[in-house]
């Protein structure tokens, strides 16, 4: 088990520090130094609280102490240029800086969730802006280099170092919509972030934007160190331009101790303790050291835990990415939450875990114009996969795959989010979307792109527009995949698609399943899965009364929902296939009694597919959808997926890693609950090239299937790929096709309809 480890200065704070105190002092001359700090009573018991304004006083060696009012202020220590945890005994030296701050006026800000556990948040920032003025008392200028130049109107040059929890470079605060400038400023950060949430959150992010400022970002690198430690963070209202900038984002979740799926009390030493301070922390004295490296220095870190014990407060909301979207990690690179809009341009930002450009919680607006976004890590020229030059300088960065590392690029759960000519590489997703708008097209100079090493696109949620368009796409496995019954509307226009991977599971262009992001807390440790068998799933026709038959002639008990999906100008190999009714994602073997009719009031979910002057080679089609492992072998019964594949509430045999995560095998087959309509207009093609099964096929004057299509009893149609001799004959225009069926339009088939 672990923790947070930079939480120096909160878990060496929790029980009061005197009992790490500095050896006694050898002589009356020696320079006065911190011995012991103590946190205020009443907040004793937070661990992951806004702790680092909670320090009540501070003792010294010479006998003396200070005492501060930890409503209106907070303690800072600085060394060598550099803000460092307060409370870390390595820190309480002659050269050590104390500063006491005044709080801004955020104490009374509230998280949007799990606010009760925390406590009230309180910004410390080195640069400190509020309504439109720099806040010297609220700032500290120990920390900000000499060349640096700090005004009214913003902070040009300069560089800041923070190697602290909860520390803010730049805080940006107003309702009244002032404007600053952030430019030519290098800000080094390593320690944990709080929380990203919070009306005025972004609490410990490295640049901080809130209320209604207006802010440009210009030039400027975030280099950022520890879990939830955002590189740049824009909420409430504020409008944030970022020009030319780099963020580079590393988790280092092991440096610091810190386990997103584990809460259990922790308390991290430089040095073993010593019985009495087990006692006095009331732990069991179990223990492990393990050695760390940051950007401010190295050494041992000692982590003392007991199994036994269970924390007084809720795990707070998105400590880390929820394993409900099959991924892990605790980092995002940038946010813009509530109703901010926030725009890159000819930026790079980089995180190697979790997110790049994400947003949260909010209907604002994410742009990006010309940006690279990359879920790895900066290396050499040798070792780059990809070189990106911003702002006059060169940065190498490899691109992790699924092997190394885990997360999505940009997010949109009720935003606006346009990128324009943008590159996105991930080993997971280029983006997740569970509502609001999505463009990603290209810019006035280049195509969009991207490269994912599992899907490019997944949406899990329901009315979203979404339109990707003049780009271009290196995909292992799925390029859409879409786990929801609701309607979307979905445009794919000039688009090219090349596969990366030959899995069994792969090479599909859009797959609609059922949800599996079963979870329901934010942090679920363990996904429960039950996946129907075929027969099952051959019995569970909605509305049939003949569940045991196998029989798949009833229809839908009621309506249900549309998916409209628009391909147009594009030419792509890759299947396509509605599995939806495939999973029994809403209960467990346990209370499963083996019985069909849970479906019975499952409402249609259609798939309408319009190919628009677009050539298709591939299947079309609904079908039974099985979960399966890395071998490609499908998964029978009840199963479990976590971070790491280890079990937890299953079995060794029947529990996976996060990749299980919507990867599934198709078969073509029927239920009446998943559906699927073809249309092809203005010249379009659908080269079939295995057996479908589709609701309904309308062919525009003009368009061709080069398929044989057959009508079923139940109405629905089975489309198969013509066979050498008919595909020949087809294409000699010897006359195969020249009169379509009824009801087919003015189109051709390869060969009459049987």
């Amino acid at each position: 088990m672990k923790s947070c480890k930079k939480l120096l200065a909160v878990l060496l704070a929790v029980l009061m520090l005197t009992a790490l105190a500095v050896p006694a002092l050898a002589s009356s001359e020696e320079a006065v130094v911190i011995t012991a700090v103590t946190l205020r009573e009443e907040d004793a018991n937070y661990v992951d609280s806004a702790l680092y304004s909670q320090y009540e006083t501070v003792e010294f060696s010479d006998g003396s102490s200070q005492t501060i009012d930890v409503d209106s202020q907070t303690f800072v220590l600085v060394i060598d240029g550099t803000v460092v945890e307060l409370a870390d005994p390595d820190n309480w030296t002659a050269d050590a800086e104390l500063y006491v701050i005044d709080k801004g006026n955020y104490d009374t800000v509230a998280m949007s969730m799990n606010s009760a556990n925390w406590g009230n948040f309180y910004f410390t920032g080195v640069v400190d802006f509020e309504d439109g003025v720099y806040q010297a008392e609220r700032s500290i200028p120990a920390a900000v280099s000499a060349d640096a130049e700090i005004t009214d109107e913003g902070i040009v040059g300069g560089e800041i170092n923070i190697d602290a929890s909860y520390i803010s470079g730049i805080y940006v605060y107003n309702e009244d919509g002032s404007h600053h400038t952030i430019q030519d400023v290098t800000i080094n950060s390593a320690g944990l972030g709080g929380n990203d949430f919070g009306t005025n959150g972004g609490w410990g992010t490295v640049i901080s934007i809130a209320g209604s400022a207006e802010v440009d970002i210009q030039g400027v690198t975030v280099v950022t160190e520890g879990p939830l430690h955002d590189g740049i963070w824009a909420g409430g209202s504020s409008v944030v331009d970022v020009y030319d900038t780099v963020v580079l984002a590393t988790e280092a979740a092991d440096e610091y101790g810190f386990t997103a799926y584990s809460y259990d009390k922790f308390i991290i030493a430089d040095e073993p303790l010593t019985d009495e301070e087990i006692e006095a922390y009331g732990i069991s004295g179990e223990y492990y050291a393990e050695d760390y490296e940051s950007m401010f220095g190295s050494g041992t870190h000692y982590y003392y835990y007991n199994d036994s014990y269970t924390s007084n407060y809720s795990a707070p909301m998105l400590q880390c990415v929820p394993l409900a979207l099959g991924l892990y990690g605790s980092m995002r690179a940038c946010i813009c939450y509530g109703q901010a809009t926030l725009s890159f341009y000819d930026s790079l930002a980089v995180s190697d875990a979790w997110a790049v450009l994400s947003t949260d919680s909010g209907s604002g607006t994410l742009n990006g114009t010309d940006t690279i976004g990359i879920i790895g890590e900066v290396t050499d020229e040798e070792n780059a996969e990809v070189t990106a030059t911003v702002n006059g300088e060169t940065y190498y960065i490899n691109v992790y795959d699924t092997t190394e590392g885990s997360g999505y690029i940009t997010y949109c759960d009720g935003f606006d989010d346009n990128f324009y000519g943008c590159q996105f590489y991930a080993p997971d997703y280029l983006a997740i979307l569970t509502g609001g708008t999505f463009d990603f097209t290209s810019s006035d100079t280049q195509r969009g792109y991207g490269w994912s090493d599992r899907t490019g696109f997944m949406s899990h949620g329901s009315a979203y527009t979404m339109v990707v368009s003049h780009s271009d796409f290196d995909i292992a496995d799925y390029l859409f995949t879409v786990k929801s019954t609701g309607a979307v509307d979905i445009t794919v226009e000039d688009v090219t698609v090349s596969w990366t991977k030959d899995n069994a599971w792969g090479g599909v262009l859009f797959q609609f399943m059922d949800n599996d992001d079963v979870g329901t807390d934010a942090n679920d440790t363990e996904m429960d899965i039950l996946d129907l068998t075929y027969e099952e799933y051959l019995a569970n026709q909605a509305g049939s009364s003949d569940e045991a038959s196998g029989d798949a002639s009833g229809e839908a008990s009621s309506t249900g929902t549309v998916k409209t999906i628009t391909i147009k100008d594009s030419d792509l190999t890759g299947d396509i296939y509605n599995s939806t009714g495939s999973s029994n994602n809403t209960t467990t073997k346990d209370t499963y009694d083996g019985t069909t009719s849970y479906l019975s009031t499952w409402t249609t979910s259609t798939v309408a597919i319009t190919l628009d002057n677009s050539t298709i080679t591939g299947v079309i089609s609904t079908s039974y959808a099985q979960h399966c492992d890395a071998d490609g072998n499908a998964i029978v019964g009840q199963f479990f997926f976590n971070k790491d594949g280890e079990p937890i509430d299953g079995t060794e045999e029947n529990t996976y890693d996060y990749l299980t995560s919507g990867r599934v095998l198709n078969t073509v087959a029927y239920n009446g609950i998943g559906q699927i309509e073809v249309t092809l207009e203005n010249g379009a093609v659908w080269n079939v090239t295995g057996t479908c099964i589709i609701n309904s096929l309308t062919i525009g004057e003009g368009c061709t299937v080069n398929g044989t299509v057959t009508e079923n009893e139940d109405g629905t149609l089975t489309v198969e790929p013509l066979t050498t001799e008919e595909a020949g004959a087809a294409s000699s225009g010897d006359g195969l096709g020249d009169t379509p069926p009824d009801g087919f339009g003015g189109g051709s088939l390869g060969d009459p309809m049987e």
